[in-house]
Order: structure tokens, then sequence, then C-alpha cells
């Protein structure tokens, strides 16, 4: 059942592992395709913006014509700083001098670069990447004329490689960022997901294991009955039909009572199967199982883990019944279990008495001790653990026991 249990947990971890790195490798391959995207889309973005403001300053060049050279510098100057996208302006006349030059250093020197193609390009303007002093760059050249058409030179607006790969660097980072926060954000929402599937999980293994509880209490049943069955068909055979009727009557009521007192009365499933499981052990090994008047367990009351009170509840009674089937009772005398369990608010008491033979003085200090046991070589491990795990969860447990009475064990749980 634990290997069982132990694999389900394994493939939940490594379903959740897989789920969480496709949503990363989604999330960071979707990131790249945009980063890729968008810095295509930036480099389009680069030419329309040199095209528009190459054509912007190429028509109002054209009302400066009666400005002086300082003149034009100033206005020129003034266009520029309001213009975002552009970092240099250079206006070439017919004779190849910088007639302006965002660089001033560089007005009425001669233009050494290439000249531009109008011919091929009938538009008057295009764009190319190309060299200048300023170092790789993106220019765009726009042709201008005069009112009569007449061929005066030509404007460059460009943009340096340089600053393109700022942009470009300013738009990786910022899809990086988005992307460390979305996986930040993941990894949260995978962490809380994580716990409320593991939350599920117990609580499916916890009625997993209630099932297989329910299934060893229906096998006991089912031998518990077919002993039954033996005593109904005895007196129907020597002819006691009226006692055999009875027998029958009696046995299903208490078998309904017993049964529909435990599930009415404990809110947990595994628990509740459990103790009906014990019932039906207790009776093959002819000892009657008494439920405490009062039985409650309530789950709004206290919060224990269903393995907890299966374990530790599960033990006892084991031991219990172990030790009333080595006793010796007179004929008449009959066993007895009596199970006890109440909560209220914050606060468990588990009881289990048998009318055993008690436990020796000389033994009392010692039954919790790790590999102490009065039942053979490899045994005595059961009252020890049972005793850690109620501790781990800040309870106690303590016995009551007189000699050829029987033994009481309590464990009480605060939280």
């Amino acid at each position: 059942m634990k290997k069982n249990l132990g694999n389900l947990n394994s493939i939940r971890k490594e379903i959740q592992h897989t789920q969480l790195i496709l949503i990363l490798l989604v999330t960071i391959f979707m990131s790249i395709g945009g980063m890729v995207i968008s810095i295509h889309a930036n480099e389009k973005e680069f030419s329309e913006n040199l095209q528009n403001t190459s054509e912007l300053i190429t028509h109002l060049y054209g009302f400066t014509k009666d400005y002086s050279q300082a003149e034009l510098c100033i206005y020129i100057d003034e266009i520029v700083e309001k213009l975002s996208g552009v970092d240099i302006v250079s206006i070439v006349d017919t004779r190849g001098i910088r007639i302006y030059h965002t660089h001033h250093s560089l007005i009425n020197t001669k233009y050494d670069g290439k000249i531009p193609d109008f011919e091929t390009h009938k538009t008057g303007y295009y764009t190319e990447d190309d060299k200048g002093p300023s170092g790789p760059q993106r220019r765009t050249y726009s042709a201008v004329y005069d009112e009569d058409g007449n061929y005066q030179g030509f404007i460059m607006t460009i943009r340096l490689k340089s600053s393109m790969a700022q942009v470009t660097l300013t738009t990786v980072m910022l899809f990086l960022s988005v992307t460390l926060f979305a996986i930040i954000v993941e990894l949260i929402a995978a962490g809380v997901l994580s716990k409320r599937i593991k939350k599920e999980f117990i609580s499916f293994t916890e009625d997993f294991e209630g099932t297989k509880i329910l299934v060893d209490s229906m096998r006991a049943n089912n031998h518990d009955f077919t002993n039954k069955l033996h005593v109904i068909l005895g007196l129907i055979q020597i002819g006691e039909y009226d006692k055999a009727v009875s027998y029958i009557q009696n046995i299903s009521m208490i078998q309904k009572e017993t049964i529909s007192k435990v599930m009415n009365n404990i809110e947990n499933p595994s628990f509740a199967a459990l103790i009906v499981g014990k019932i039906a052990r207790a009776s093959e090994c002819d000892v009657r199982f008494i439920l405490q008047d009062g039985l409650c367990y309530k789950a709004n009351d206290i919060d224990v883990p269903s393995e907890a009170l299966v374990t530790i509840t599960g033990n006892l009674i084991d031991n219990a019944l172990d030790e009333m089937n080595k006793s010796v009772k007179k004929y008449e005398a009959v066993n007895e279990l009596t199970l006890g369990v109440y909560t209220k608010p914050g606060s468990l008491l588990i009881t289990v008495k048998d009318t055993g033979n008690g436990i020796p003085e000389d033994i009392k200090d010692k039954i919790f001790e790790q590999g102490f046991s009065t039942k053979g070589n490899g045994r005595g491990i059961g009252l020890y653990h049972t005793q850690q795990l109620i501790q781990s969860m800040g309870g106690q447990i303590s016995f009551e026991t007189e000699a050829g009475r029987g033994t009481c064990f309590m464990v009480t749980l605060n939280k």
C-alpha cells in the first residue's frame, strides 16, 4: 500500500514538474519570439522615421532660400532638437559642400561620401546603411529642388547604428524583465497550485487508505459472518428454528446499530472504516467490542491526519486484542474491549480499555522503550512508535492498569 502511494506521489510530482517546465519553456519561447518581432519592427520603424523626418526637413528647407548660413543653422538646429529618432542632419549643395551639418565643425567642408543616385530612385528619396565620419549609420537621402524643378543638392537624415543598438538593447532588456516577472509569477502560482494539488492528493490517498481499511474490514466481516452462518446452520439442523430466527435478528440488529453508530459519530472515513474493521476482528478473537457512550469525532473540532488516527488507534486496539488472546479467563467470563473517542474544539481524547491480565509492575516503566516487548524477538515497536507519533503532534499517552483486571490506554491531543 505504502509503495503504491509512494508511486502515486512520485507520479504527481513528475506531472507537476513537467507542467512547470512546459509553462516556463512556452513563456521563454514566446518572449524570444516577441523580442525578435519587436526588434524587426524597430528596424522598420527606424527607416520609416528617417524617411518621414527627411521629407519634413526637405519641405521646411524650402522656406529658407533667403536665409543666411547662420540663420539656416539656427533654424535647422531648432528643428533637429525637436525631432526624435534622428542623430544627424546634413545638407549638401550641388558643389558637394556641406551647407549645414549637425556637427557645425563640418559646415562648409567637402562632402566626400557616396553621392545619392536619384536616377534609380525616382521618388526622390531612399534609405540605406552606410558608414560616415560618425561611424556605421542608417541614412535617408532626399533630393532638393527649387521652384522650377532644378536640382539643388540633397539632405541626409542619419541614425547612428550605436543609437539603434541602444534602442534594441532597451527592447531586449524590457522583454527579459517581463519574462523574468512572468516566470516569478508562474513559480508563485505553481507553488500555490502545487499546495492545492498536494492537499487534494492527500485527501485522495486518505480516501484510498480508507477504502483499503474498509475492504479489510469487509474481509473480516465475511469471516465473522461465515462463523455466524455455521451457528445458524447448526440451529436449523438440530431443529431449533425459533432460536435460529432470533439469532439472525439479533446479530443483524447489532451489526446495523454498530456500523450506524460509528458512521454517524466519526466524521473521518478512514478512521470510521478502521473501527468497523476492528469490531469484526474482535469478533473473530471472541472479544466483545464496546463503543463507549458519547462516541464522537468531529473534523471541525480538531485537525488530525487520518493516517495518524488510524496508526494510533489501530496499534492500541491490536495490542489490546493480543493481550486478551493470551490471557486466561474463567469459562463464563467474556473478554471485552471498550473504545472511546471524544472531541471538543481543539481537543481529542482516545481511550482503549481491555480486560486482559494487566501490565506487571516490573515492566510498567519499560513499555514505551524502543525494542521492549513481551511478545518475542522482532517485536516491541508498536507502543514506542505510537508514543513518538503522539508526541510529535504535541499530545500525550498514558495508561492505568490493574493486575487481573485489564489496562486502559489514554491518548490526549490539544491544538
